[in-house]
């Protein structure tokens, strides 16, 4: 059977599973059950309970009942609804609910033996919430947004109602890496609401912890954003940004606190650096929360950074990979980047799209190499996607795609703090990160191997990622005997993890047809690495395997994530 015979099979299979999984499927459709149970919770005559809730066989309760937090078992008669959240529910045999019966982020069991007369609604996720005078507020997850010009610690979410806030912030910048340790972040915050819009303003001093420490820009630094925001859902918003920051190349493979754990715990740093300093002005189309155009114009220097010797728990013995030497000079960039994230929508509690695209048009002078005293002035434009789409086949079970598409379109190549790779936990499991001599030709760095450092040295990358989903309906592994149940750590319930990818990266120029093809061409297919693999996902915590399968040598690889894989 050939490669090819071989994925069409696994598809088939994968799809007819998820079917019959549908199919078993006998609750209600996707519709907005958070509000439903919201609502029930908050009438005036519903007996609400937080905490472990029991219904003897021999009792009977009169009305509407709202468990928070359970779980629910009930033997006897409810006269109304029951609505859980956050809470599994069991129905013992000969169990009566005249009303119906709603379930939030738990599980039903004991459905066969019981009589529910009303309609029976569930969703497996979690409700987020806060409790203000005894009425429960559903809570959003807060805003993220990774575009390069608001790169600075998690932004605290607004309260429900928006109110305005201002505090003074002492924190960390939830990283830690070889060239600047674990950056601390001090400075005021402001978040103003007006009846027309909002004003915001963040300004921080940085203070960078790696050795040798000295008061010079090698451990100190600034990074403040303001923005002027007209509208409430639909509008404009204007700002800008000074900043003197070190900033990652690739940052859309792996999350900061993700690498910056890896570097503290495991000795391995997975991005490359380079500083940054100067000023950047930007308007911004926004509707709502779902989707945003921004345009932006910007002028700063770049300049090479080395790595330091910070403190590691293990391998502390070992030198660091080197930091890649950069390219040093000033720019002059214009970038237009679209957002647009539809899963945060009661409508689309069963799925939704992700897209993350960009176009950066670069113009100045940089030096390759600071010792031979040559510049090249430079133009070049590149882009950048990262499309998602999400997809519950049934209550309990996923099927999420993703596609990212990024390099050169038009003008000289591009800068070493533009270039592109893939390979490693982020991207490729099955292959080593940075180790593409085991991958001849080498489609991965597209030569970067043999430089020191190993740097991301492709002009393009082109990569697909699937993964099937399924929940273990674990219910203890969830913690939420306290408000703040959706932090880091067991916290949400068991997944089952599914997954395969694929991608290369290329050069363009004269073709040679392994690493260099034509700028309108793209390699074959069959030119891609691909690798599979599997592992149960904790939300916060997740264990895989994967394994290489165009090169048979590559050994299988174990990854530990502290986010989920896209």
């Amino acid at each position: 059977m050939t490669r090819g015979q071989q994925l069409r099979t696994i598809a088939l299979g994968l799809l007819a599973f998820a079917s019959t999984a549908r199919a078993q499927q006998r609750e209600a459709p996707a519709r907005d059950i958070p509000g439903a149970a919201v609502a029930v919770y908050n009438a005036e005559r519903t007996l609400r309970v937080t905490g472990a809730y029991e219904v003897a066989v021999d009792r009977t309760i009169a009305g509407d009942v709202a468990v928070l937090n359970g779980p629910v078992r009930v033997a006897g008669r409810i006269t109304g609804t029951l609505v859980a959240i956050n809470a599994d529910v069991r129905l013992a045999p000969g169990a009566t609910i005249s009303g119906g019966l709603i379930v939030v982020g738990g599980t039903i069991a004991g459905r066969e033996g019981a009589t529910v007369s009303g309609e029976v609604q569930r969703q497996p996720e979690l409700l987020r919430y806060h409790v203000t005078e005894q009425r429960l507020v559903p809570e959003t997850d807060p805003l993220h947004d990774d575009a390069w010009w608001q790169r600075r610690p998690h932004r605290r979410p607004p309260p429900s109602d928006d109110r305005s806030w201002r505090d003074l912030t002492f924190t960390s910048a939830h990283t830690y890496n070889r060239v600047e340790g674990l950056p601390i972040l001090i400075g005021p915050r402001i978040h103003q609401v007006t009846g027309w819009g909002r004003f915001t303003l963040d300004a921080y001093g940085i203070v960078r912890t790696a050795g040798p420490v000295a008061w010079n820009r090698g451990t100190l630094g600034h990074d403040a954003t303001s923005e002027l925001q007209l509208g409430r859902t639909l509008g404009v918003g204007v700002g800008g940004r000074a900043f003197d920051i070190v900033d990652r190349v690739e940052g859309w493979q792996m999350g900061d606190a993700e690498g910056g754990l890896a570097a503290f715990a495991l000795h391995r740093d997975f991005s490359d650096y380079y500083r940054r300093h100067g000023g950047v002005g930007f308007v911004k189309l926004h509707a709502g929360v779902d989707a945003d155009l921004t345009f932006s114009l910007g002028t700063e220097r770049w300049e090479d950074v080395r790595e330091r010797d910070p403190v590691s728990l293990l391998r502390r013995e070992e030198p660091w990979r080197p930091n890649p030497r950069m390219d040093e000079g000033p720019m002059h960039l214009a970038t237009t980047r679209l957002r647009v994230d539809t899963r945060r929508r009661l409508s689309a509690l069963w799925g939704g799209w992700y897209l993350d695209a960009e176009v950066e048009r670069g113009t100045g002078t940089l030096v390759a190499d600071r010792w031979v005293p040559r510049r090249d002035d430079i133009g070049y434009t590149r882009g950048f996607v990262d499309a998602r789409r999400y997809t519950r086949l049934a209550p309990d079970a996923s099927l999420n795609l993703r596609v990212v598409a990024a390099g050169w379109m038009s003008g000289d190549r591009l800068p070493m703090e533009r270039r592109l790779s893939v390979g490693g936990p982020g991207t490729l499991p099955g292959y080593d990160f940075r180790r593409a001599w085991r991958v001849n030709p080498d489609v991965l760095t597209c030569g970067g191997t043999a430089l020191p450092g190993a740097p991301a040295n492709c002009d393009r990358v082109m990569l697909f990622q699937a993964e099937f989903r399924g929940d273990f309906n674990v219910g203890w592994m969830r913690n939420d005997a306290r408000d703040d149940w959706w932090r880091p750590g067991f916290n949400r319930r068991a997944a089952w993890v599914l997954f395969a990818d694929a991608g290369r990266g290329w050069n363009v120029g004269a073709p040679d047809l392994a690493t260099t093809y034509a700028k309108d061409e793209l390699p074959p297919f069959g030119t891609f690495r691909a690798d599979i693999g599997a592992g149960v996902d904790f939300g916060s915590l997740g264990l895989y395997v994967a394994k290489a399968t165009t090169t048979a040598r590559e050994p299988v690889n174990v990854i530990v994530r502290v986010q989920h894989r896209f």
